[in-house]
């Protein structure tokens, strides 16, 4: 099911930080209202280009309990944002907008992500670092790729964060079965785009539960077209909010757990190319060094398998656009 890769087990327990890039957005203001619930996290810091930030980073501070706040604005201010980090979050940046492309999404996105890729490069390039910044298809490998300019790549350290798949996942799934989301699992894999999200729903834990061909078909035509249907309720103001700032806890969550010794099992876009990508998405186990396996040979029905064929080639294109932005930004005279 996984692909091992080289990890040398670490089991000393640590006082975890955590940054949060883009901490004064929609997704960013309820993401650290989450953390700052959680006792596992000592130092919390916040970072945004908007000085409201700091207000936020105020408001925070005089809640009791959890992790000591600390708020960063203005760009001179990121290395000391994400310096001695364990784990580097950059949350959604510009929003998803109906007619908005993907392409439109990178050029938005791209320098903002290459600035903390250089700060991390020269400040912390031991950090995990994790994006829930969309297009995640493209945005992960061009962040790769600059981090390897950089000459600070480390693939076992960068993830995508697709833990909003599952979620969905599972709560579709819960209604269907009339059971609690809680108690059962669907991976997820392919890519984070309506195109190329792969839900795995023959792959249900407990096996004991099973949906029919005909669910599964609805199921995953439901889940691909969540954010969309979000997006229309909202008249195209706005995008998921709640539901991506409640993954991103889940996902900081666990890999908290990881920090402190565990072994955990994150969905996450990764350096994989076990599908014939070079990135993919899906099942991923994390110890306190990074990414111990990806995933690999899970099992698939037939109308799984199609999906996987109609969504690789996506992927690669994906990939190889974020790939070749490094040239665009890194070229780009400075303003």
């Amino acid at each position: 099911m996984f692909f091992k890769q080289p990890f040398m087990q670490n089991c000393q327990k640590r006082h975890v930080q955590i940054s949060i890039i883009g901490a004064a957005s929609e997704v960013g203001k309820n993401t650290v209202l989450l953390l700052k619930q959680n006792h596992h996290i000592n130092k919390l810091h916040l970072y945004d280009d908007n000085n409201s930030v700091l207000g936020l980073g105020l408001e925070l501070s005089h809640t009791p309990g959890g992790p000591t706040i600390s708020a960063f604005s203005e760009e001179h201010t990121l290395p000391d944002a994400i310096r001695n980090a364990h784990l580097v979050v950059m949350v959604s940046r510009i929003p998803r907008k109906l007619g908005s492309t993907r392409e439109q999404m990178l050029a938005t996105n791209a320098l903002p992500v290459q600035r903390l890729c250089k700060t991390i490069s020269n400040t912390n390039p031991d950090a995990f670092l994790a994006f829930s910044t969309n297009p995640i298809n493209s945005i992960v490998p061009f962040a790769s790729a600059l981090l390897f300019h950089y000459n600070a790549f480390c693939s076992h350290k960068i993830f995508g964060i697709t833990h909003i798949d599952t979620a969905r996942a599972r709560t579709l799934l819960a209604k269907t079965l009339n059971v609690n989301p809680r108690s059962i699992n669907v991976p997820v894999i392919g890519g984070h785009s309506d195109e190329t999200i792969i839900p795995l729903f023959s792959n249900i834990t407990p096996s004991h539960y099973r949906v029919k061909p005909c669910q599964d078909d609805t199921l995953t035509r439901l889940l691909t077209k969540c954010g969309t249907e979000v997006l229309n309720h909202k008249l195209g103001n706005d995008s998921a909010v709640l539901a991506v700032a409640w993954s991103i806890n889940e996902f900081v969550e666990k890999i908290i757990e990881a920090l402190y010794g565990g072994y955990v099992i994150v969905n996450s876009y990764t350096s994989n190319p076990h599908y014939g990508t070079k990135f993919f998405s899906g099942p991923t186990k994390v110890g306190s060094l990074g990414i111990v396996e990806t995933c690999t040979n899970l099992p698939m029905s037939d109308f799984e398998r199609r999906l996987l064929e109609r969504a690789v080639p996506i992927i690669n294109r994906d990939v190889a656009q974020g790939e070749e932005h490094v040239q665009v930004v890194e070229t780009a005279p400075n303003l």
